[in-house]
């Protein structure tokens, strides 16, 4: 008997522990955090060197999302970040101070290139049209900024570098559309656009500035005639150190012309043939070795075959010529130039290899094949868009290049010698929707079993065989798995991830949207990593892709879009099964699924005006209640039955007030009981019902606000709570879980005069949270009318009752106040619902992810005195009015979570822990919350050789002993007789 206690010790031992717990010695380990700027954007992007005396340079981008960041090009980390507003950004390198420029939405602003921190910022109300910051050339050191009033009035401002001072301003009062702004050594230049042409073409003004005192020095017009129809196509501006230039082409596109801005002339030179049909994109750059030398390098395309020619502009004998032309490659191509050591180099970066040139005499120096990781995280073919390079020559035949990659996708990666350094997926921020997945797709034990008892005995029978069959040939593999098994028993072996069993529920996938139409599927159980990644929709630019909601079954996510569209895509391979686009009807919203009579899922359409239809009428369905809402704010209950939709209620908002949240309880919300247990042995039982519903309205009028509990079966409200004087621009949210539910507002009253009875009344401004809780009697061990249902205190539609106040809930509601603005909030979810949950709080001002225990948040613990013995045996303590958010409770720890918005959790199979993914606008963040401890599992400090050591040496004396103490207990059973 003693051997088969330590036989079940030494096998419980041998048992795979869960993937990583919630302790102190495992954070930064079971969560996972992708920290994102946004796709960069191609002119916004630079590496630049932080200081004068630094040796290397950093990585700078103003990506598409607005965020200012620096990327170490070493390892592809973020340095640090600045989230903008959004609008037309520009990002510049100041080249004397180790600051860079940054212009976006009326500000300009300069920022420490090491730190990240704010040196001064400038703004103006006019449309910021460029900017562009001197180099160290004498006289000309500033910013300057080109802006563009509602009047049409143009004016270049120069800011002082080292504190943003305005040193001049320049008006031009002539009505003509700003082009840009450019900087060189003999000057600034102001180029416009005359409007007299706009149907033929433009004609160009290039205004000359005094950098001392933005005088107009020369004025010069460009007769183009109707060459320049299409402005952003036929027409580019660069500047350089020793030249600006503008260049264009004509109408039938054989012939550039090149202006030096100062100049009245213009340089003409023909193309060839099949230059001049094909004529894609132009990149000028000057020659910091020769002052009277101007290079100009033309990207050609035909097809899919790429080239460049490079022209050299004299700038003293007014003459251009080609000097060669790189041959043609049957790839995408893109190009890059790069200064060091007074010599310019030009760098052809394509799918297969990096080729360096010299600029001036395009001498082949180097080429090198890329050799890129083996872990893709996109399943696209990604094309080459723009790239940004930096050569480093070691001696006369060796060179060191580093080129920033930017793919159609919107990813990024660095490739130093044709190795890739690092990949960044930007293309996932965005994120718009989300959905839990399981990594193996079978079905589990429980599943099983209820799947056999629903059926019939012959059924039943042949299931079982199946699953037994099926087991059997997994006996094998479960065989040469078990040495992993055991040794991530014993020691967390991370190999042990990439088992098909996943005996804790964390080894889950997250299948998620973004909003420029890709979808993509992260391993939670790996750190977050990417394991597909595709570009399911077209998003045209300035658009954004609408995803109602992402279900996962098995293997199969269904993405569904407004409008009716789906997109069928498989969960673990990442290609698309099947796509069915938006519907032609304007009016239809989106589909959502609902059970038919026999168990499988039937699509229902809602439009928008608040109505609901059946996609196959006359198709039983399951009785189910659907809430909608109209663009006119009337909230609507729709039964579906035997029959077409049923509507059974309509809730109205009261005049000048608008509906800002509705919430309910989640689809799984398990109940483990159904009442609460009071310290002396008494229940409160709780008010228990799927169909709860809570709907947030604001009345701009008055500025408060109103929160209706509603009972979503029958349409009848069940309670209501007023807030007179609140400031509704703040975030209003509301959460609803088991009994009780949760919302937040901003208060602008320093008293409790009008607020509700049954509020605390302390009331003070600030940001407040307000738990209220449901019980169906105010009286112990009493569940009032409801006494004949056994676990659920909802009743069908009571159209005819007149008692319904009789039949109401008992609500206790408290109020809490927090020290920052709740952008969302959701609660922690397990499997069987024993765990207390958390209320997990989005808080942006902090860029952190909180929870919050339900037992701080009580409504029922006592306001303005101590907790009785009974009430603290409960659990219960004093109400405080404070809440202060404590460093525990924040799930990212020392991280910034940046652009979070929304969170869905999940439940493991240990009751104690919940799964939470946090995503939003930018950063998705992963991890585990345990609310109670983790009661069900191991840490990792926990020693479990040691334990089998004291097994086994219990064992071994044990089998020692025993023959000795069995003889000694003869023996003297023998000298008693």
């Amino acid at each position: 008997m003693r051997f088969g206690a330590t036989a079940l010790l030494l096998g419980l031992s041998f048992l795979p522990s869960p993937i990583r717990a919630i302790f102190a010695d495992e954070a930064y380990q079971v969560d996972f955090h992708h920290v994102l700027l946004g796709a960069p954007q191609q002119g916004n992007t630079i590496l630049h060197r932080p200081s004068p005396t630094s040796k290397a340079s950093l990585l700078y981008t103003l990506s598409d999302r607005s965020v200012l960041g620096a990327v170490n090009p070493r390892d592809g980390s973020v340095l640090w970040r600045q989230q903008l507003r959004a609008g037309n950004g520009f990002l510049r390198p100041a080249f004397k101070q180790g600051s860079i420029i940054t212009a976006s939405n009326g500000t300009v602003r300069a920022w420490d290139a090491a730190e990240g921190r704010l040196v001064w910022d400038w703004s103006t109300v006019e449309d910021i049209e460029a900017l562009e910051v001197s180099q160290s050339h004498a006289g000309s050191h500033g910013v300057y900024v080109l802006t563009r009033s509602t009047e049409s009035e143009v004016i270049v401002r120069k800011l002082s570098q080292d504190t943003g001072s305005l040193i001049w301003e320049y008006y031009d009062g002539s009505g003509q559309i700003p082009y840009g702004l450019s900087i060189s050594a003999h000057g600034i230049y102001l180029v416009s656009l005359s409007t007299s042409a706009m149907l033929q073409g433009a004609r160009i003004k290039v205004t000359s500035l005094d950098p001392s005192d933005g005088t107009p020095s020369n004025i010069v017009t460009l007769n183009t005639g109707s060459d320049v129809v299409h402005v952003a196509r036929d027409l580019s501006l660069k500047s350089s150190n020793n030249h600006s230039v503008i260049i264009w082409t004509d109408r039938t596109r054989d012939t550039l012309q090149i202006n030096v801005l100062g100049t009245d002339q213009v340089f003409t030179t023909r193309l060839s043939n099949e230059q001049s049909k094909h004529l894609e994109a132009l990149q000028i750059y000057s020659s910091s070795t020769k002052e009277d030398i101007t290079d100009i390098v033309v990207h050609c395309k035909s097809g899919t075959s790429h080239w460049a020619a490079v022209y050299h502009i004299d700038v003293t004998s007014e003459a251009i010529k080609k000097a060669y032309q790189l041959p043609a490659i049957e790839a995408p191509v893109a190009f890059s130039m790069s200064d060091y050591g007074g010599q310019t180099y030009l760098i052809r970066t394509t799918k297969h290899d990096v080729a360096l040139f010299s600029l001036t005499s395009g001498q082949h120096l180097g080429q090198w094949s890329l050799q890129p990781k083996a872990q893709k995280c996109s399943t696209d073919v990604c094309d080459i868009t723009y790239v940004v390079s930096e050569v480093v020559a070691r001696g006369n035949s060796s060179f060191a290049v580093r080129s920033a990659v930017l793919l159609s996708s919107g990813d990024w990666k660095m490739i130093h010698n044709g190795e890739e350094s690092w990949y960044r997926p930007e293309s996932l921020s965005g994120v718009i929707a989300a959905s839990w997945a399981s990594m193996d797709g079978r079905l589990s034990l429980a599943d099983e079993l209820a799947a056999e008892r629903h059926t019939s005995i012959g059924a039943a029978y042949l299931h079982r065989m199946k699953r037994h069959v099926r087991d059997a040939k997994r006996f094998s593999q479960w065989i040469q798995g078990l040495p992993k098994r055991i040794a991530h028993g014993l020691f967390g072996s991370l190999e042990y991830l990439g088992s098909p069993k996943d005996n804790s529920g964390f080894h889950k996938l997250i299948i998620a949207a973004t909003d420029l139409g890709r979808i993509f599927a992260l391993d939670v159980a790996s750190s977050g990593k990417v394991l597909w990644s595709v570009q399911a929709s077209v998003v045209e630019p300035g658009q954004a892709w609408a995803v109602e909601s992402i279900e996962v079954t098995d293997d199969v996510a269904l993405v569904r879009t407004a409008g009716g569209g789906r997109i069928q895509i498989s969960v673990t391979r990442g290609n698309i099964l099947a796509e069915q686009h938006s519907a032609g009807e304007t009016d239809l919203k989106y589909t959502v699924t609902v059970p038919d009579m026999s168990g499988s899922a039937m699509a229902v359409n809602i439009k928008a005006d608040g109505t609901v239809a059946l996609t196959q009428p006359g198709q039983s369905t399951l009785e189910t209640v659907i809430v909608t809402k109209d663009k006119d704010m009337t909230v609507r209950g729709w039964v579906l039955g035997l029959s077409e939709p049923l509507l059974a209620w309509t809730f109205v908002p009261q005049l000048n007030e608008r509906i800002v949240t509705i919430a309910g309880r989640s689809s799984n919300d398990p109940v483990a009981s159904i009442g609460k247990a009071l310290g002396d042995r008494n229940v409160l039982y709780k008010y228990l019902s799927q169909n709860l519903l809570v709907i947030g309205t604001i009345n701009t009028a008055t500025s408060s606000a109103s929160f209706y509990v509603v009972d979503s079966g029958s349409g009848q409200t069940l309670h209501t709570m007023n807030h007179p004087a609140i400031d509704i621009t703040q975030p209003i949210n509301c959460v609803v879980s088991e009994n009780w539910f949760a919302y937040t507002v901003f208060s602008d009253i320093d008293d409790g005069v009008g607020l509700d009875s049954a509020m605390s009344p302390a009331k003070q401004r600030g940001y407040q949270i307000v738990v209220s809780e449901l019980f169906e009697s105010s009286i112990v061990n009493d569940r009032g009318p409801l006494d004949s249902t056994s676990n659920a205190s909802d009743l069908r539609p009571r159209a005819l009752d007149t008692d319904i106040h009789d039949k109401a809930p008992y609500v206790v509601s408290q109020t809490y106040l927090v020290p920052a603005a709740i952008s969302f909030m959701t609660v922690t979810s397990t499997l069987q619902g024993i765990t207390p949950r958390s209320i997990l709080c989005v808080v942006p001002s902090l860029n952190s992810l909180f929870a919050i225990p339900r037992a701080i948040a009580d409504p029922r613990r006592p306001t303005g005195r101590d907790a009785t013995s009974v009430e603290a045996e409960e659990g219960l303590f004093r109400h405080d009015a404070a809440l202060e958010f404590e460093p525990k409770w924040a799930l990212n720890h020392m991280r910034e979570i940046q652009g979070v918005q929304k969170v869905v959790t999940s439940p493991s199979l240990l009751e104690s822990t919940s799964s939470v993914f946090a995503f939003g606008r930018l950063d998705m963040f992963g991890t585990r919350v345990a609310p109670i401890g983790a009661f069900d599992m191991l840490g990792k400090g926990f020693n479990k050789i040691q334990l089998i050591g004291t097994v086994v040496a219990l064992a071994v004396g044990t089998g020692i002993l025993a023959p000795l103490v069995r003889k000694k207990q003869t023996d003297s059973g023998w000298k008693g007789a």
